[in-house]
């Protein structure tokens, strides 16, 4: 070590004796600099690993959308704020000025993007007013809607400030607090939200990029203080011994976190999940709990992609189609409509709960085609069915559900055909009937927090009915008047409070859950008992027979009346017709529909009566007009993304070459003669590093004389210089004149470049091997 020693304290001598030089270490006349943060070389790399982590744990929130296009934006905004933290610290600021630039710039980028979500929904108001609303909205969208939710211009705003404001803590406790270990924080940050969101278990992908991008930033921070070990060694023998320790921490680290990392997806995977329905059930293969998925699930899919597929065909005697139901949601609170525990028969019921009139029956044929569910559709009522498979009835509501082992797939491609009871129903005497009392009283309470928003509007809606049946027409009416409320599948889904009191009194436009969910609540509190049913419109007839597609897929409420039982309503003007019992005058019912249809309609059962097939393929045909997803369209996102996925591979391309030349950069600009040619000759060696080139821990002299032969004659001169400077910096009293340091350098570099190396220059420069090879 005794050299080493002679060249720090050559050097700590030298440069006392340079022009300008300030032995004492304080300003000039004695006075103390301004204290300024010191400039460190590993925050620049460290910036990048933050990125890097960052964008990587963005791509985990993928489970939670159908949007892609919140990765650009999140990923571009990391791409700045972590921009702004290496210029700042470049820039030598204090960690406090350089968090606050963050927070300013990104509000910046929230108020921007948040402008233009609120045009794009339709707000108005001030700019204070509109972004509260979009938060609101957004805030709905986000704790009603199922995993994944569709695309909406409110979530991927609130997700970009998510991201934006996790990075600045990321920045904080990395660089600032220079804690790197703590950055697995505001990762799990990111990971728990669809982790805790999604009703599906955590990807183990979400999970794996989580881990490197950890890894990455645990993995720089150690890379930037093996270089840090021998600060004030500059000789060979001190580089050769943080390459002979830093080779063994690398390897140690390599082998504990990549097991750690494996054994944990192992472990994470062998973790059951767990349902949020339990109902107890009498199974063909035992009794005990069974899950159920919530249907308003593919209704909002169904609803949101506008799918053309047609999912399933059927035959029937109606002129006008059937309402097939497949579930009937019965039990309501603050979180929206829920199915409601029960005990299955595997046999049919024996009557129609609450059908007490005369009543007769229709068969019809269905054919399913591409689509899984464990709910069958059928109209209501249903009496039996020649579907094959396990098939238990749930007695309440009637409901068809499967109870095979492969139930979710249960009537993928089934054929099968149901009949069901319907009452003879005649709408003179129906006016007159009174509130029926079900046997399950899930569906007649009115919950304690019902907003008081909704009740006051149910009274003023229903204040001129004198009857149950003027009252549930008045909330019908109300609901369907055009003038009040537009359809639209883009408006905040689902179906609790929050999102009904929205819908009611603010946005006014939503799509059938909304019109449901909102018209069988103000039916409870007028006190008429009610459930949403979840299940298909009627479809277009095409030769004879009739085709149901995705887009049909429909929410629609059910009123229970005395003698009656359940009976049908419509309150989505945009895609069905009122039937004809549920208006508060027959003869007000629009002339769209034929006479013919009118007649059955009056006579056929309440809950399969339909609107027109016109009406129907109509709606269906209109609906996606008027439902698209404001935004950019298709070919613009695939753009978007694509320019994207080109400016990140771009990035990771240049990133080598920049801190590359960030490094050259800083060796070559400082203002200490010594500490410039100990940088210059450094640079020279990792110039050689990069080429595939040996250096061996030699003097420079014995250096000189090994490696000179590979340079043309300028070069081997400039390198002779830089020798003679270096050699003069470690064991001279005075350094002497040095030269063009910075020119000799070049000349070097140049040198190599022309010569026959064994790496190509150009591999040398995009991926210098001498960042990670020391």
């Amino acid at each position: 070590m005794s050299a080493p020693s002679a060249e720090r304290t050559s050097r700590n001598r030298t440069s006392g004796n340079q022009p300008g030089a300030d032995p004492s270490g304080t300003g000039a006349g004695g006075i103390e600099p301004t204290s300024r943060p010191p400039l460190r070389s590993s925050d620049l790399p460290m910036c990048c690993a933050i990125a890097l982590a960052m964008i990587l744990a963005t791509l985990a929130l993928s489970p939670l959308t159908v949007d892609r296009s919140f990765w650009l934006l999140a990923g571009l905004t990391v791409l700045i704020l972590e921009g702004l933290s290496a210029l700042g610290h470049r820039l030598r600021l204090a960690p406090w000025l350089i968090h606050l630039v963050q927070l300013l710039v990104l509000a910046a980028i929230g108020v921007g993007l948040g402008l233009s979500a609120a045009h794009e929904l339709g707000l108005t108001g001030s700019l204070p007013s509109q972004l509260w609303q979009l938060c609101l909205n957004s805030s709905v969208v986000a704790q009603t809607q199922p995993a994944p939710m569709p695309a909406h211009v409110g979530v991927r705003w609130l997700t970009v400030l998510l991201v934006g404001v996790v990075t600045i803590l990321a920045d904080v406790l990395t660089l600032s607090l220079e804690s790197p270990v703590w950055a697995i924080a505001p990762l799990l940050t990111i990971y728990v939200i669809p982790a805790l969101a999604a009703e599906q278990a955590a990807t183990w992908w979400s999970f794996a990029l989580i881990a490197v991008g950890y890894l990455v930033v645990l993995a720089t921070e150690q890379f930037c203080l093996s270089r840090r070990w021998t600060r004030n060694l500059s000789g060979d023998t001190a580089r050769a011994s943080r390459v002979a320790a830093g080779v063994p921490l690398a390897g140690l680290g390599t082998a504990l976190a990549v097991p750690a990392v494996v054994l944990s997806l192992v472990l994470g995977s062998a973790l059951p999940t767990f349902g949020s329905l339990d109902i107890d059930s009498a199974r063909p293969r035992g009794s005990g709990p069974m899950q159920l998925t919530d249907p308003t699930i593919d209704l909002q899919q169904n609803l949101t992609t506008q799918s053309r597929q047609v999912v399933l065909s059927y035959q029937t005697s109606s002129r006008t189609g059937e309402y097939l139901r497949m579930a009937s949601l019965t039990r309501v609170d603050a979180s929206g409509w829920h199915l409601a525990p029960v005990d299955l028969s595997t046999t049919a019921p024996d009557s129609t709960p609450g059908l007490d009139i005369a009543s007769s029956r229709r068969t019809v044929q269905v054919s399913i085609g591409d689509f899984g569910s464990e709910f069958l559709p059928a109209p209501y009522a249903p009496v039996s069915t020649t579907a094959g498979g396990q098939w238990s009835w749930d007695p309440g509501n009637l409901t068809i559900i499967s109870t095979s082992d492969d139930r979710d797939d249960a009537t993928r491609n089934l054929r099968y055909s149901v009949t069901s009871e319907q009452p003879d129903l005649d709408t003179a005497d129906f006016a007159s009937a009174a509130a029926g009392t079900p046997a399950d009283r899930t569906t007649v309470a009115v919950p304690k927090d019902t907003p008081q928003a909704i009740i006051r509007l149910a009274r003023s809606v229903t204040a001129g009915a004198t009857t149950p049946v003027e009252r549930a027409a008045a909330i019908q009416d109300y609901l369907r008047d055009p003038r009040r409320f537009t359809y639209s599948t883009s408006a905040p889904p689902g179906d609790g409070f929050d999102v009904m009191t929205n819908f009611l009194t603010r946005s006014r436009s939503g799509y059938c859950i909304h019109f449901a969910a909102a018209m069988a609540l103000m039916a409870r509190v007028e006190g008429i008992p009610s459930r949403v049913s979840i299940g298909f419109l009627p479809g277009t007839r095409t030769n004879g027979a009739w085709q149901v597609r995705g887009s049909n897929m429909h929410a629609w409420p059910e009123l229970y009346f005395q003698g009656y039982g359940w009976v049908r309503y419509e309150p989505t003007a945009a895609v069905g017709q009122s039937p004809t019992w549920s208006v508060q005058n027959p003869n007000s019912v629009p002339q769209t529909q034929s006479s013919a249809d009118a007649t059955e309609s009056a006579s056929a059962a309440a809950t399969p009566s339909a609107p027109s097939a016109s009406t129907s393929a109509g709606a269906a045909s209109s609906a996606p007009a008027s439902s698209q997803e404001s935004g950019p369209s298709l070919p613009w996102r695939t753009i978007l993304m694509s320019l994207a996925g080109v400016l990140v591979v771009a990035l990771l391309a240049c990133t080598p070459m920049l801190l590359r030349a960030g490094r050259r950069r800083r060796r070559l600009s400082s203002g200490d003669p010594s500490a410039l040619v100990a940088g210059a000759w450094r640079e020279v060696h990792d110039s050689w590093t990069d080429h595939g080139l040996s250096w061996a821990a030699l003097s420079p002299r014995a250096q000189l004389a090994a490696v000179s032969d590979q340079l043309g004659p300028e070069g081997a001169a400039a390198l002779g210089r830089l020798a003679g400077a270096e050699e003069r910096a470690r064991y001279a009293r005075s350094l002497g004149e040095i030269g063009d340091v910075g020119g000799d350098v070049e000349v070097i570099r140049k040198g190599l470049a022309a010569a026959d190396t064994p790496r190509a220059h150009w591999l040398a420069t995009w991926w210098p091997r001498s960042l990670w090879h020391r």
